[in-house]
């Protein structure tokens, strides 16, 4: 039977980060199976100046609908943010409410867990009688500044909605096996938690372009937010090292913070301290359309997260794009990294937080074409049966519709 699934985000959507490819990969696997979702936005979008922000009050991408409920982009002042953040909490339980007259809600999915706006949606799987489920992306580590700050505010809005409501919820999607066995050592009961890591298209990525490729180089390529869980200062500490070995080598930087100051002005002075600034690319903020043209034009992608809750509880949404790129990939043995992948069969696994690990990694491919092209292959036959949203799509629809038991 076919479900009226409606999804709240207070993050950007359809485009703009990790979390929209997720949610409208997501969305897209559960209209296959021929349901009816609209993704609900309480809060107005940011991503960088003017990039990827939709402007449309409500509208439809590639039949997923989508209706911001408040603002369209989220206020730059502190009295604006005040506004939106505020009224963003209560007007996903006033319009499903008053659209529970017209059509019934069968199943309200809510993208993350805070402690205010899980309790207010709460209050409406009550009210309107829906099924309630939870998508649990990563796990907060609490900030380490002894000051009362926002960021601080946040965290406790986290843990609070994880202790006390969380269990609560009727099922629950998460990113890794490490937070299924967090949510049932804090729920102590047995419950219905699927594992998904991510999802992915990979016909997004089989472009072929030479547009960003610098000639006679070996570019190696990284996208994300480049801050300390990603590891970014320890990928340019290994480049340095790299590039005074193989002076053709060339470090390409994809992203930026997408909602406060830029951190690529850091990035270029540490860089510059190097003496490795000219041989390095920062692109910063882009375009989702421009990221398979960018990723395409390296030889070698990849991610040095550091070790670290982060790094158990999460999987990197990047990777999918990598493998769907055919690109070998290095990344550092973290977390559930080595549970799904083997080194030299999928990806070159390095040690986190060894810079001569993570240059050895670079140099094996940098030796190896046969190893590389192997790599390529296992990563993205690995890729298209545990990421491909239309592969799964079946299993996600089949865990949101099945009685209440706890799924394996």
């Amino acid at each position: 039977m076919h479900k009226n699934i409606k999804i709240i985000t207070y993050t950007n959507f359809p485009f703009g980060g990790a979390s929209a490819n997720f949610l409208r990969y997501f969305s897209l696997s559960l209209i296959h199976q021929k349901n009816c979702v609209e993704v609900l936005l309480p809060t107005g979008g940011y991503f960088g100046n003017k990039i990827d922000i939709n402007i449309k009050r409500k509208g439809e991408i590639e039949k997923i609908k989508f209706r911001h409920l408040g603002f369209i982009k989220h206020p730059r002042n502190y009295f604006g943010k005040f506004i939106d953040n505020t009224f963003g909490l209560f007007l996903p339980m006033i319009h499903l409410c008053i659209q529970q007259y017209f059509k019934k809600t069968d199943i309200i999915i809510s993208y993350d867990i805070t402690f205010v706006n899980t309790l207010l949606q709460l209050i409406t799987k009550i009210i309107t009688k829906s099924q309630f489920i939870i998508i649990l992306p990563e796990y907060y580590e609490k900030p380490n500044n002894k000051l009362f700050t926002l960021a601080l505010l946040k965290w406790y809005n986290f843990y609070f909605g994880m202790k006390y409501l969380i269990k609560y919820a009727d099922k629950y999607i998460v990113a890794s096996t490490y937070l299924k066995k967090l949510l049932k050592m804090k729920i102590k009961k047995d419950i219905d938690v699927l594992v998904l890591p991510n999802l992915i298209d990979p016909s997004s990525f089989s472009i072929k372009t030479n547009k960003h490729h610098q000639k006679g180089k070996i570019t190696i390529g990284y996208t994300g937010i480049p801050t300390r869980k990603d590891g970014v200062i320890d990928l340019i500490k290994s480049f340095r090292i790299l590039n005074e070995i193989y002076p053709k080598t060339h470090l390409l930087l994809i992203g930026d913070i997408t909602n406060g100051n830029s951190l690529i002005p850091y990035l270029k002075k540490y860089a510059g301290n190097l003496k490795i600034l000219k041989n390095i690319t920062f692109k910063g903020l882009v375009s989702y359309k421009e990221i398979p043209e960018l990723l395409q034009s390296c030889d070698i992608l990849t991610l040095t997260r550091p070790s670290g809750i982060f790094a158990q509880a999460g999987f990197p949404t990047k990777l999918g794009e990598y493998f769907a790129c055919k690109k070998p990939v290095v990344i550092t043995s973290v977390g559930y990294i080595p549970f799904y992948f083997q080194n030299e069969k999928h990806v070159i696994l390095v040690k986190p937080e060894d810079i001569y690990s993570i240059v050895n990694g670079f140099e094996k491919l940098i030796l190896n074409k046969k190893l590389s092209k192997r790599l390529c292959k296992n990563a993205y036959i690995w890729m298209n049966e545990n990421l491909n949203y239309k592969n799964v799509s079946r299993k996600i629809d089949h865990f949101i519709k099945m009685e209440k038991r706890c799924a394996e």
